[in-house]
């Protein structure tokens, strides 16, 4: 036991010092939670004093944490393997925090056992105290001190830490009201988020509403929202004070820059203290103290990502986290609103192709049974005419008059067998299915005329190539697209002196126009109409070969991408045949859904 003052006025002057040590305590404590309302930043501090005040005493500072008391700080100098204990977490049952739970205020123990309390490697403690916080009516902390066997409770050291529990206990009435002005304030922002926004689809408008309310609420800070391109997160919204950062953000961020992988990996809101510019390879960024990453995932895949940041701020404040957290909810809302929108959009689309294809297959059908009936009958019938003839030749003696319908049967064999590839041709165009990827124009174009060489005879033809960019498509039925349109055109420029054959490319906001000119023989423009039916032709068979089915396939092949086809012409004056390609919609499948057939 210590030695205690006996005479009178040693002891008002011992009374007094301790009212001053307990003034001080008190005072530097209040001035910490003026700073922070985190009970573990401020547990820290009140065990710094009470060590001060009172030398020799050991204190931890509880969370409730599920079924268990978990010491979340502890003094230096409390023994490891306890230190582990402690951290570990004690029963909800212990019984000296039983006891102060149902007191609801400080108790004091000078015989405190710890065997009896069911804490091992806690004997050499005898004087002990524990201080009770609640939120809710639950018991939600707990601060505990102790001393060794030798020292025991004055009215002193109760008085120091009594003071430092109403400290703590002020603090958190502060955290408490603070979190909830914080969800209040982030409820605000969420309504009038939500308001502003309305029942709009438009992504980049809710980012814009978003990016307003926060300027807003949070004056001087820098946000911005990106969209995740390929392997660039690339900003769509960039409003920061230094162009060079501003067009780097524009430019694009690789995917896996750390705090957008960190928040993408998280699946939810990233904060970020004290931020490190080098560490987070953000260039650029040196003037910035806080940071946070929202992200948001489609499908469980990353999309876009709204990004905030101060140059003021080091450490976040909890009112600043909850207007980002609601604001970004929100926006979430938004964007999944746009989303489905966009899938909607994108579905009624397919329908429609669906439909376009569902009649492009009536055509079709209509045309194969109208050339079942008389195309393919035609054959049928030389054969069957002339065998008889060849019969009747060798019959009577005269083998030589053979000669000629053998020919026919064979020219009609060969017709037949061309009527019967066409038509394989065209279902295989219809049944195989598309992958979409990005397909270099100009490099088509020379597979294509590689595949009509052995169609210009000899012939010198003038190619006029203009820019050709890059498409999105499948490149096998695209390169069969340009090969049946080449074909077509060293076709019917087989009697000009000088043929041209012109290919280029137009290109707007809705995708890219496709266009082969030639100065052929042309077409009349009255029969525009039958040109990409199936077994439809404006020439006779004599003038220039064919089936009819080639423009047929092109028709169909760009109607799977969800374009249209076009013919113009006049007689002697050449043709020009075009095709459409859309741009591809964001979240589209890269497999074409609509290919008919198992």
């Amino acid at each position: 036991m210590s030695s205690e003052p006996t005479h009178p006025l040693q002891q008002a002057l011992a009374d007094a010092q301790q009212q001053i040590r307990v003034l001080s305590t008190f005072v530097a404590l209040t001035q910490a939670a003026s700073q922070t309302s985190d009970l573990e930043t401020l547990a820290r501090h009140a065990q710094e004093a009470l060590q001060a005040n009172l030398p020799g005493l050991q204190a931890a500072f509880y969370r409730r944490v599920g079924g268990r008391w978990v010491a979340q700080v502890t003094t230096a100098g409390l023994p490891e393997a306890l230190q582990a204990v402690l951290q570990q977490g004690l029963s909800l049952d212990t019984p000296s925090f039983v006891q102060a739970v149902d007191a609801g205020e400080p108790i004091f123990f000078d015989d405190w056992n710890a065997r009896e309390q069911q804490i091992p490697l806690a004997e050499g403690f005898r004087s002990v105290a524990l201080a009770p916080y609640f939120r809710g009516g639950q018991p939600h902390a707990m601060l505990t001190v102790a001393f060794g066997r030798a020292e025991a409770w004055t009215e002193q050291r109760r008085q120091l830490f009594i003071s430092v529990h109403q400290a703590l206990l002020s603090a958190q009435q502060r955290e408490i009201q603070s979190d909830f002005e914080e969800r209040e304030l982030g409820l605000q922002a969420f309504v009038k988020l939500t308001e502003a926004i309305g029942v709009g689809t438009d992504h980049l408008e809710a980012a814009q509403r978003a990016h307003d309310l926060l300027l807003e609420l949070l004056p001087g800070w820098s946000f911005g929202y990106y969209e995740l391109q390929g392997d660039l997160w690339k900003a769509l919204l960039a409003d920061v004070p230094d162009p060079t950062l501003r067009q780097l953000l524009y430019d694009g961020l690789p995917a896996d820059t750390p705090g957008f992988q960190a928040a993408v990996q998280a699946g939810g809101p990233v904060f970020f203290d004290h931020w490190n510019a080098a560490e987070q390879g953000f260039a650029h960024t040196e003037a910035y103290g806080v940071a946070a990453f929202y992200p948001y995932l489609r499908r469980g895949r990353p999309v876009a990502m709204f990004v905030i940041g101060s140059q003021h701020e080091r450490v976040w404040k909890s009112q600043d986290r909850g207007v980002f957290e609601a604001v970004g909810r929100s926006l979430e809302l938004a964007l999944e609103r746009s989303w489905a929108a966009a899938e909607l959009e994108h579905s009624y689309r397919l329908l429609q192709r669906s439909n376009l294809e569902l009649k492009a297959a009536n055509q079709e059908l209509e045309a194969f049974a109208y050339s079942a009936s008389h195309d393919l009958r035609t054959p049928v019938r030389h054969v069957k005419g002339f065998t008889e003839l060849i019969r009747r030749a060798l019959n009577g003696g005269h083998p030589e008059k053979a000669a000629r319908p053998l020919e026919v049967l064979d020219e009609a064999a060969d017709q037949m067998t061309r009527m019967i590839d066409a038509m394989l041709d065209l279902s295989r165009s219809t049944r195989q299915p598309l992958l979409r990827q990005d397909v270099a124009l100009g490099q088509l174009v020379q597979d294509a005329r590689q595949d009509v060489l052995d169609e210009l005879e000899g012939r010198q033809i003038e190619w006029r190539l203009g820019a050709l960019p890059t498409v999105r498509g499948d490149r096998a039925t695209l390169r069969q697209v340009m090969t049946n349109l080449l074909s077509n055109a060293v076709k019917f420029t087989r009697r000009r002196e000088h043929p041209v054959i012109e290919v280029w490319t137009d290109e707007d906001e809705a995708g890219w126009t496709v266009s082969v000119r030639d100065n052929g023989a042309g077409f009349d423009p009255a029969y525009q109409a039958k040109l990409f039916g199936p077994f439809q032709r404006l020439h006779l068979q004599k003038d220039f070969e064919g089936t009819g089915i080639g423009l047929a396939t092109v028709r169909r092949i760009i109607l799977r991408h969800g374009g249209r086809v076009a013919a113009s012409s006049a007689p002697g004056q050449g043709a020009t045949f075009s095709f459409t390609l859309p741009r591809e919609v964001h979240g589209e499948p890269e497999e074409d859904p609509l290919a008919l057939g198992g």
